[in-house]
């Protein structure tokens, strides 16, 4: 957020730069022709009456750059439609904005950094947490250690191979992966989310 304040600062004045803060790009047609909403006066407490609620612009840009975020993608596995088994951040998202524990023993599997801090945030918020990793112990970074610290077990080199349960998750189902690539000894990790 500072970097974007620090990018207005230095754009705000300048005369040939039209900032549009409350704007929303909805469309990205031919030759970076761009449709925008502009929102006039739905954030302020007394709007005037004369004002517009929204303001369309057309702009045909010499460059574009989309931005556009990211996805994150799951893990597939037998049974991973089962209820309880969601993303790492929704699990975030239930636990950080709606103060939610989405579970009491949740299991993060990955093959990335990105769910360690989901699962930082879990254990922070007092949930049992363990988080299996694809990845072998010395492809992983400092996550792992530092969630290992706050007292979680951490899996690595493991791979879920499917979930137990009936109406809701009990359990995930993870094995090893040898150094040949074969699955070693299955072992059911308990769980409800």
């Amino acid at each position: 957020q500072a970097w974007a304040a620090e990018a207005v600062a230095a754009l705000d004045g300048r005369e040939n730069v039209v900032l549009l803060p409350r704007a929303t790009v909805f469309g990205y047609y031919n030759h970076n022709h761009l449709g925008l909403a502009e929102r006039l006066r739905d954030h302020l407490a007394d709007p005037p009456p004369h004002l517009p609620r929204e303001r369309l612009w057309q702009v045909r840009a010499k460059g574009v750059v989309l931005a556009t975020g990211s996805h994150e993608r799951p893990l597939v596995f037998a049974d991973n439609d089962r209820p309880g088994i969601m993303l790492a951040e929704s699990a975030r998202v239930f636990i950080n904005r709606y103060g939610v524990a989405p579970g009491r023993r949740i299991v993060f599997a990955t093959s990335g950094a990105s769910a360690y801090a989901a699962a930082a945030d879990a254990r922070r918020a007092g949930l049992d947490v363990t988080v299996v990793d694809l990845r072998l112990e010395a492809d992983c970074g400092p996550e792992v250690s530092a969630l290992r610290g706050e007292g979680c077990e951490v899996l690595t080199g493991h791979t879920v191979l499917g979930s137990t349960g009936r109406k809701r998750v009990t359990g995930l189902v993870v094995a090893p992966i040898e150094t040949d690539g074969r699955i070693g000894g299955r072992l059911t990790l308990p769980c409800d989310c």
